[in-house]
């Protein structure tokens, strides 16, 4: 009877999530929620110089805000714990002297300076001098406590071949593959000894990683085989690529999930875009039937399939994932978009006078209404009614299309007409739309303006910018008494 499927997530707790990892750890859970298994996480926290304080609880936390809630893990315990490599320091050091014992291993006396000068140079794979030294003169240095590593003893030109559930065969020769560190000096194992213990040790059936990690794998085998574990089933994923060349970077843009959550990004719309980063389901579309691209997490996990990935590298389009965000805000009802709006200020916006205002606001719900449908992001949300709280400076008329041509004299007449109008033809809060429509065509008529530049000096006088939501409903929302204000301010301060 085949095996229970178990699949892990083990990242480092560096502080810095990358969107790489989400897809490894989002492709690992649906493997395992497809075949009714367990998802694990596990921490490979041994570099010490790595770790950041309080990154394992903000991992925890991105995760389950993405819906990839593990089964097992830190917090949570299970039967394999603890699930901290950090915890699991003897066992390690134990397993190391397993394989010396059985001749997978071996005790490496090198100082820093004498590898230095043995890897200069190098083009070949690294064999320490000290890889066939005796048993005896192993024993006098240990008993002289002289400092030391054990080393992974590569078998001599044999051949290495797994069957990867993505790029199918592959194959390594043993001679082209360095005697790796498996312990180092400060009783710390790497990461080849650790993740392939923990593997064995925790039962992990499915193995999902990127394809920076497949020169590990004869590395692995020999571990496998040196400690009589089984070989779990492994799949390679292709790298993610920036559009402009090269593996997708943080000097070319954003690759942290805590980036594009500042930004203003949906989790679930991130989910969806990863999803589709190497993954192609196969689905059956009728004639002219648009290729299906929004999927929810639960969608995702029932159609998954290993098969489906593709061995090509996908490209983080960044105007993809801004598309995606859109589809999901203008999808979102509008009081769970207000929901998730404020608790994006409340995190990103600190509390600034501003962000407590819009959280208190009692008419928020109109504001977001009316830019729900012209954003794609949630920052896009904070900027676009931002100027409903605080008047920000003018902008020069003369970069505006249509006023370019006008004196700021002229401007200064439309805006005193303006004034008087609000003050006196438009006296009730709920003036119409089209009664609003009709005064500001006679103004323009009596300027011998275009409507739209009229329509525009209203809006640049009360929005700030010529680029706003709908300028009526704004007007409506903000109110007469303010409206009037600004209008005066510009004249006040021109």
């Amino acid at each position: 009877m085949e095996k229970k499927v178990r699949t892990r997530f083990a990242p480092s707790p560096t502080g810095f999530l990358h969107i790489g990892s989400v897809r490894t750890a989002l492709y690992s859970y649906a493997l395992a929620k497809r075949n009714k298994g367990t998802f694990v996480l596990r921490i490979e926290d041994t570099d010490k110089k790595r770790y950041v304080k309080g990154s394992v609880e903000n991992l925890i936390k991105i995760l389950h805000l993405f819906g990839i809630d593990y089964d097992e893990g830190p917090v949570k315990g299970g039967k394999f714990g603890p699930y901290v490599q950090s915890q699991r320091l003897a066992l390690y050091k134990q397993k190391a002297l397993e394989l010396v014992k059985g001749g997978y291993a071996y005790y490496c006396f090198l100082t820093k300076e004498e590898l230095v000068n043995l890897k200069l140079n190098k083009k070949i794979a690294f064999r320490s001098p000290y890889r066939d030294l005796s048993s005896s003169e192993v024993k006098k240095r240990l008993e002289d406590r002289q400092t030391y590593v054990i080393r992974l003893k590569m078998p001599v030109n044999r051949t290495i071949e797994i069957y990867d559930e993505i790029l199918g065969k592959v194959s390594w020769n043993s001679d082209d593959v360095d005697d790796t560190v498996l312990l180092k000096a400060d009783g710390f194992p790497t990461y080849h000894l650790g993740v392939v213990v923990d593997d064995a040790l925790m039962e992990i059936t499915h193995i999902t990683r990127g394809i920076e990690w497949l020169p590990s794998v004869p590395k692995h085998v020999i571990i496998y085989e040196g400690l009589n574990y089984i070989f779990p089933k492994v799949a390679h994923m292709p790298l993610i690529l920036d559009p402009s060349g090269g593996k997708l970077s943080k000097r070319k843009g954003a690759v942290s999930t805590e980036e594009f959550l500042r930004e203003g990004y949906l989790p679930e719309a991130i989910l969806n875009f990863i999803m589709l980063l190497g993954w192609s389901p196969c689905l059956d579309r009728k004639l002219g039937e648009k290729e299906k691209e929004i999927f929810t997490l639960d969608e995702f996990v029932d159609l998954f399939d290993m098969k489906d990935i593709n061995k090509a590298s996908p490209v983080f389009d960044r105007k993809k994932l801004k598309w995606f965000n859109g589809q999901y805000i203008r999808k979102t009802e509008l009081l769970e978009l207000i929901r998730k709006f404020k608790s994006w200020c409340k995190v990103y916006k600190g509390k600034s006078g501003l962000t407590e205002i819009i959280l208190k606001d009692k008419t928020l719900d109109k504001k977001v209404a009316l830019v729900k449908d012209r954003v794609s992001l949630l920052s896009d949300i904070y900027q676009s009614i931002k100027f409903f709280y605080e008047a920000v400076p003018f902008p020069w008329m003369s970069e505006v299309k249509g006023l370019k041509d006008k004196t700021l004299d002229e401007i200064s007449e439309v805006v005193k007409d303006l004034i008087t109008v609000f003050q006196s033809v438009l006296r009730e809060d709920n003036y119409s739309q089209e009664k609003w429509v009709v005064e500001m065509r006679r103004l323009a008529d009596k300027h011998d303006w275009k409507a739209g530049d009229v329509f525009m000096v209203l809006r640049l006088m009360v929005c700030r910018s010529q680029y706003s939501p709908p300028l009526y409903e704004s007007l409506v929302i903000m109110g007469r008494t303010e409206v009037i204000a600004r209008l005066m301010a510009y004249l006040n301060n021109k």
